[in-house]
């Protein structure tokens, strides 16, 4: 009879588990656009990336749904433990009737998730990443033992990603002058067009002789990807540049292409091909760009299958998320055009233009060709 009492409890507190994580996207934008600023606030004082604030926020508190929330404004899940001496709720949680802190106000849950972070010392060695690693500060906060649920991390790294938290400490960084706003240009350097230029020419021509072996065409990112590296984006080109000029990139307007919502930038977005891709500006880096859409400049690199070192032209397109695998679409070639350029334009990964028209880094494409980009 007891397994039976046993059981049916379980059961019952399953489904209130269950009935409190059952909430919105809207209940999560609604909630991080509620408290940000608090999290910016706390980021600023304290060095606690603001989505890891809003994640757990989010996450412990069912977007501030939950009974601990409701009752005692407890977004956090912070138990009693023996140093507490204010307000508290017990509630059913890894065990009957624990006890929980309860505050006046929201804003004092915040206040002592921070203080709960940086006074206790097994959440020390998280102070010494950085702000902006995010995945690094949740799965110390698992390996530390602020919860028992061994997907804790994963769920927050998912909720941060999903919903593009990550863009608050970009905001925070970007107030404290860590970053440059993203509508502040960079006063270029002297001669910055002729730098550009010098650097995008093709080297000598015997570097795109078709003897020299796959290796040299491609380097790997931080991901293990393969990035063509110059000698390949030239070597595929329509009728074979010469050593001065510089290689074809897609360019575009704001007019070319629908708007879409990026919540984690404040720079205008575009969508090719459902693919979201910004515009460059003379003065923009696949760095500086980077930094603005929270990713790295190897991902960057990766996405757009760009050489090391690459240089950026005003009217570029620069993609900010991988490119699609296909598309029922076929081009045909025109003069100077290479793979790299059919690509970026129609928002397929290079590597798929090779395996549907089974060509590789060294093949030469000619005007009239016929390029697939699906099979």
């Amino acid at each position: 009879m007891r397994r039976v009492v046993i059981s049916v409890f379980s059961i019952l507190l399953f489904i209130q588990m269950s009935a409190k994580a059952q909430y919105t996207e809207a209940d999560i934008h609604r909630y991080i656009d509620t408290y940000k600023e608090i999290a910016i606030d706390k980021m600023d004082k304290y060095k606690i990336p603001a989505s890891i604030t809003l994640a757990q926020g989010i996450f412990e508190s069912a977007c501030g749904t939950s009974k601990l929330a409701t009752e005692g404004n407890n977004h956090f899940g912070i138990k009693c433990h023996g140093d507490w001496g204010g307000d508290t709720i017990h509630i059913d949680d890894d065990q009957l009737q624990e006890c929980f802190r309860k505050y006046e106000k929201v804003e004092d849950s915040y206040n002592d998730h921070s203080l709960f972070l940086t006074t206790r010392n097994r959440y020390k060695s998280l102070f010494s990443l950085e702000t902006t690693d995010y995945a690094g500060w949740a799965r110390g906060l698992k390996k530390a033992g602020y919860a028992t649920n061994p997907q804790y991390a994963e769920r927050l790294i998912n909720l941060i990603e999903t919903y593009q938290i990550a863009h608050i400490d970009t905001i925070c960084l970007q107030r404290n002058g860590k970053l440059p706003a993203a509508d502040t240009a960079v006063e270029p350097e002297k001669n910055n067009d002729k730098k550009q230029n010098d650097n995008l020419k093709q080297p000598d021509d015997n570097k795109y002789a078709h003897h020299k072996k796959h290796e040299e065409h491609t380097v790997k990112d931080d991901r293990n990807n393969v990035v063509p590296t110059e000698n390949a984006v030239a070597n595929n080109a329509a009728e074979a540049p010469s050593t001065n000029s510089v290689p074809q990139v897609f360019t575009a307007t704001n007019a070319d292409f629908p708007s879409s919502e990026c919540p984690w930038t404040n720079r205008p977005v575009f969508e090719n091909n459902r693919i979201q891709f910004v515009i460059a500006t003379s003065y923009d880096t696949y760095k500086s760009i980077a930094a603005e859409v929270q990713r790295s400049e190897k991902e960057l690199l990766s996405y757009n299958e760009a050489f090391p070192n690459s240089k950026l032209t005003a009217g570029q397109v620069v993609y900010i998320e991988p490119k699609g695998r296909k598309l029922m679409k076929t081009h045909t070639v025109q003069k100077g055009e290479t793979l790299r350029f059919i690509s970026q334009k129609y928002a397929i990964q290079l590597k798929m233009i090779y395996h549907y028209n089974d060509l590789s880094e060294e093949s030469v494409i000619k005007p009239g060709d016929k390029i697939k980009m699906s099979n």
